[in-house]
């Protein structure tokens, strides 16, 4: 039963919503690593409950799952970490979050509960009971007796060491042992970043700005959510997310659908986050065109906003785009400045009503 440690701060500390979003891609990367082919009884939170009916699988079957489940576990953390943009609590702290993995083997009972099937009997209440132990490790691999008694400790790879502990609950006493993922963090491999260029193919073609009565870091939250911009762009009447990503990050793919006709892909290729200046470059993913969006904080709550808007450097690109698209594309972009300063005024209030209550 693979459990990540310290969901429970992460998720009262930070942004829900990026929090869910964060533990659902990490939940999908670990239902994703099961060469032992285990079946799933049940996702409750942070945790996932698979089983097997029949023989207990060889230690160096488990042990390679295990692996793989920490592996690909940590490498999407640390591809998370060099892609995101957001700088909320929850984004920030992903890279912190660990692996717990509790192995069990015993009798147990089921029952088809409409489509759902229902694992029940003592082995259950102690596989969850074991999710609260006095290990004193935020990364580990727990063994119960049954699995214990049925392996040659010593036969496991050179991460794996059997450390023998006993737990007592409610359901009586439990002797366990655990390993220490910790040594296998020199297997994860760097994970690759993918590389975007091609706004340094654009040049500008014109610029609207102006100053926003918000702070920055809520306008910045607002433009990059990608969920929100049918509240302020012009035209957009949704957001259409492109490859399984819920949080805006490099390399994260969108279309906006502004009427019927062909909607381009989006790429958010580039951002710089700093105490006082933002910059976020979203590129059409053939290179025709995109929009920087720069922020330089003034006050706590004024904000210089630019919307720099980019044309492939191709002189015919560029006088089409003068002659068919400039004039409308303007008017359009100076409006959303206009109604993005009132929806982030609008969030700025809502959020010191909350403070005060």
């Amino acid at each position: 039963m693979p459990d990540i440690s310290g969901f429970t701060s992460f998720v009262n500390d930070t942004e829900i919503r990026h929090s869910q979003h964060i533990v659902r891609e990490l939940l999908e990367i670990l239902l994703d690593s099961n060469p032992l082919k285990m079946q799933v009884n049940e996702i409750e939170g942070d945790a996932i409950l698979f089983y097997k009916a029949g023989v207990r699988p060889v230690l160096n079957d488990l042990l390679k799952q295990v692996e793989l489940m920490y592996i690909n576990f940590n490498r999407h953390l640390q591809l998370y970490h060099h892609q995101r943009i957001c700088n909320c609590g929850a984004c920030q702290s992903a890279i912190n979050l660990k692996l717990k993995i509790i192995a069990h083997y015993g009798e147990v009972m089921q029952y088809d509960l409409k489509q759902h099937n229902k694992l029940f009997g003592r082995d259950v209440i102690v596989i969850h009971r074991l999710l609260k132990n006095n290990v004193e490790h935020d990364e580990y691999l727990l063994m119960t007796e049954p699995l214990i008694n049925a392996y040659d400790l010593d036969s496991g790879p050179t991460w794996f060491n059997a450390n023998k502990a006993t737990e007592n609950y409610d359901v009586g006493e439990i002797n366990i042992c655990f390993s220490v993922l910790s040594k296998l963090r020199q297997q994860v491999p760097a994970p690759e970043f993918p590389v975007h260029q091609l706004f340094a193919g654009t040049s500008i073609v014109f610029i609207e700005e102006g100053r926003l009565s918000a702070n920055m870091n809520t306008i910045f939250e607002v433009i990059s959510d990608l969920e929100k911009r049918p509240q302020w762009m012009v035209g957009v009447k949704e957001v259409e997310m492109l490859n399984h990503e819920k949080i805006n990050r490099i390399g994260t793919q969108h279309r906006c659908i502004i009427g019927a006709k062909d909607n381009p892909v989006i790429v958010t290729e580039h951002a710089t986050v700093q105490q006082d200046k933002i910059e976020m470059t979203e590129m059409e993913n053939k290179g025709m065109g995109g929009c920087r969006y720069c922020l330089q904080q003034l006050g706590p709550y004024e904000t210089q906003v630019r919307f720099e808007v980019l044309v492939k450097r191709n002189p015919v690109v560029r006088v089409m785009f003068n002659l068919v698209m400039k004039n409308k594309m303007r008017k359009r972009m100076r409006q959303s400045l206009i109604n993005l300063g009132h929806y982030c005024a609008l969030v700025t209030e809502n959020l010191s009503r909350i403070q005060v209550k």
